[in-house]
């Protein structure tokens, strides 16, 4: 059996990239799109592979294509790696080995690589915790709280944990008053100053294992497990009076807050709590801001 030139043009057109080794493990070939994943000069094709980020590096006799050797099968696995190129940023590769047979024993093992990084990023977003957030924009740049785009995952998660342990939640949606009229008159450096205090005095009021998130302009979102709505009653307004009483050198007039407050009825669906907490921050506006509600309270 011999590699015909049709099939080696044929792999030089894919977009991912295609090597052939031989059962020594001898790179015989690799299309173009492999070359620019692999730079052959500096990393050992076999070397240099790991199965999560901080996870030990894996030896050569763990890589997929000699694990195919080994079992005579089909292996494949998503392995992470050093990028040859732009900094050495982290890369996910799928990889799958596949053993070539000519008249039952292995002749080559062709190799499947696919660059998976960007799945693989949102993958983990919704299934790790340990993932890297800072490299998947996450984070609020001004307050340093976790971000909209993250909030939605984080609240999910949340759920699933206190329903596994049979504990309460509450959700505390809450807005700075006049945001936008204060950015008008003071400017957006003053708005992205109050916005840092409020952050870090909001952090002084947290317990560990709260979450905290900006989901707008102004608007908050926190989530407070192991907490009955009169006790983040209770949190939430110690934090509004220090809010309250802060002097800082931008802002004419007190920084205040409205905000709702709910507690996770059973079976019910993070969209629906974080609703009924909103439809209590705008009753709270309603009634003259600078107050939070519950649904006792109303």
């Amino acid at each position: 059996m011999s590699l015909s030139k049709d099939v080696l043009f044929f792999a030089d057109q894919l977009s991912n990239g295609v090597m052939i080794f031989s059962p020594e493990c001898e790179v015989l070939y690799s299309n173009p799109a492999a070359q620019t994943m692999w730079n052959h000069g500096k990393h050992d094709v076999l070397e240099g592979f790991a199965t999560g980020v901080g996870e030990k590096t894996i030896s050569q006799y763990e890589h997929p294509v000699m694990q195919a050797l080994q079992s005579n099968r089909s292996v494949s696995q998503t392995l992470l790696r050093q990028r040859a190129s732009k900094q050495d940023a982290l890369q996910w590769v799928k990889m799958t080995a596949n053993p070539i047979r000519d008249a039952g024993q292995i002749k080559y093992v062709l190799l499947s690589l696919e660059d998976v990084t960007q799945s693989k990023q949102v993958s983990d977003i919704l299934s790790s915790r340990s993932y890297m957030l800072d490299q998947l924009d996450v984070v609020d740049s001004i307050t340093g709280l976790y971000n909209s785009r993250y909030a939605p995952v984080l609240l999910e998660r949340t759920i699933s944990d206190v329903v596994e342990q049979q504990n309460s939640l509450s959700v505390c949606v809450f807005d700075i008053d006049h945001f936008t009229r204060l950015n008008e008159a003071q400017g957006r450096r003053c708005g992205d100053e109050v916005l840092r205090y409020l952050a870090a005095l909001l952090g002084q009021h947290m317990r560990e294992g709260d979450v905290m998130a900006r989901t707008g302009g102004g608007e908050f979102l926190v989530l407070l497990p192991s907490c009955s709505a009169k006790e983040a009653l209770m949190r939430m307004e110690a934090f509004g009076a220090q809010l309250r009483s802060a002097e800082l050198s931008c802002t004419v007039r007190p920084i205040t807050v409205s905000g709702g407050i709910a507690e996770m009825a059973e079976n019910e669906k993070g969209a629906q709590l974080v609703e009924r907490a909103d439809s209590l921050l705008y009753l709270a506006k309603l009634d003259g801001r600078d107050k939070f509600l519950t649904e006792d309270v109303v």
